[in-house]
């Protein structure tokens, strides 16, 4: 609707439309002119552009900043990932005998863009296209935990609502949780859901050590009781790790 568009950031995005399809560094005035924009509201668009790395700003002129093609290569990684996941969830589901699932970012949430169910007549379902919050489940912990490294701000977005007896309902519980993921690798989903079905998830990583997604197995918890996390765990990050190099991480 038009009531809710910001006239200075859509001239932005025209601004970094226009850059990325230029040859070479352009100048204020010639971003101006090219555009119809005035000239002082491009170049405080293009002072804030730059102070956050979008732009980049040499000898007066602007071109594509590395947060930018930071961004883009992301953005590539995620789509790479929802096209070749499917053969990794497999083989997870195959070793453990369990519903595996890919998340990755939606909004403030996570969505659930993949799943391989388990064969099992007992077994956690799961469904491809759920959208989840992020407190309390083991997908939704670990993309909350990287990004909270980077943007303590996201956590202030958070509504909480108890959904079964172990739910996290507060934000300093939270933070202390979300450290303890970063320390140990990985997050576990203890009955904070769902009554009686645990998760674990790692994250998945693209080439440039970001995290574009969480690979997670889902199971009844009289199957997945805690005494199985360490094992669980060497599984599923042995099979997320082989999932990020695919994506050019070269990293652990």
């Amino acid at each position: 609707m038009a009531e809710y568009i910001i006239p200075n950031l859509k001239n932005a995005c025209k601004i970094l439309e226009f850059l990325g399809h230029s040859a070479r560094a352009l100048t204020c005035l010639e971003i101006s002119r090219a555009l119809s924009l005035p000239r002082t509201s491009v170049m405080r668009i293009m002072e804030t552009l730059a102070s956050e790395r979008f732009v980049k700003k040499e000898d007066g002129k602007y071109s594509i900043g590395i947060a930018l093609a930071n961004l883009g290569d992301s953005s590539l990684a995620q789509m790479n990932l929802l096209n070749f996941v499917e053969p990794y969830l497999a083989k997870l589901t195959d070793i453990t005998g369990e519903t595996s699932h890919l998340g990755v970012l939606s909004g403030n949430k996570v969505l659930i863009a993949k799943v391989c169910e388990s064969p099992l007549p007992l077994h956690a379902a799961s469904r491809a296209g759920a959208v989840v919050d992020m407190y309390c489940s083991g997908t939704g912990k670990v993309l909350l935990a990287w990004l909270s490294k980077n943007d303590s701000a996201f956590l202030r977005k958070i509504r909480f609502e108890r959904r079964t007896a172990n739910t996290i309902t507060n934000r300093e519980s939270l933070q202390k949780e979300l450290s303890l993921i970063l320390r140990r690798g990985y997050a576990i989903d203890n009955e904070e859901y769902h009554a009686g079905v645990r998760c674990l998830a790692v994250p998945i990583y693209d080439k440039l050590g970001g995290v574009v997604g969480a690979l997670g197995i889902t199971a009844p918890a009289v199957r997945f009781d805690r005494r199985s996390n360490a094992r669980m765990f060497e599984i599923v990050n042995a099979v997320a790790l082989e999932l990020s190099k695919r994506l050019g991480f070269n990293g652990i």
